[in-house]
């Protein structure tokens, strides 16, 4: 003899597994949507601590300012490039001055502080840093 199980109406209304896999999906994305927005705001207050901390190159070229420890500069040339070291305590802008002055304009230059590199093309940065390089007393 087989028994047989009668369904009650209430079981055919409502999947509990449903439930559980709908409120699972919700939970998920709210907490993936937490996470982005936390992760966006993190990146936001970083990049603006880093701005405020860290001059950045125009405005150590503006005040002839030696480049800080951790940060790099280099002018990258054809054959070879050029690395102003930041222990020399030299400004940037007439260490720029002097290099242009050798060697010419370079094609490429890279600023990074602590491995956060920017690298520009000579048509990026020569609009800006001629002007600034006539400025500059030397």
């Amino acid at each position: 003899m087989t028994q047989r199980r009668s369904r009650r109406p209430s079981d055919a209304d409502t999947d509990p597994n449903q439930e559980y896999s709908a409120s699972t999906a919700q939970r998920e994305m709210t907490k993936t949507l937490r996470a982005r927005v936390s992760r966006e705001d993190t990146e936001v207050r970083m990049a603006s601590q880093s701005r405020s901390a860290h001059p950045s190159l125009t405005s150590l070229i503006e005040r002839d300012a030696p480049l800080q420890a951790h940060s790099m500069l280099v002018l990258m040339y054809g054959p070879f490039q050029a690395e102003m070291i930041p222990e020399e305590g030299q400004g940037v802008a007439s260490w720029l001055k002097e290099c242009v002055r050798k060697h010419g304009i370079p094609s490429l230059l890279r600023f990074d502080y602590r491995r956060r590199a920017q690298v520009f093309r000579r048509d990026q940065f020569q609009p800006w840093l001629e002007p600034l390089l006539t400025q500059i007393p030397g």
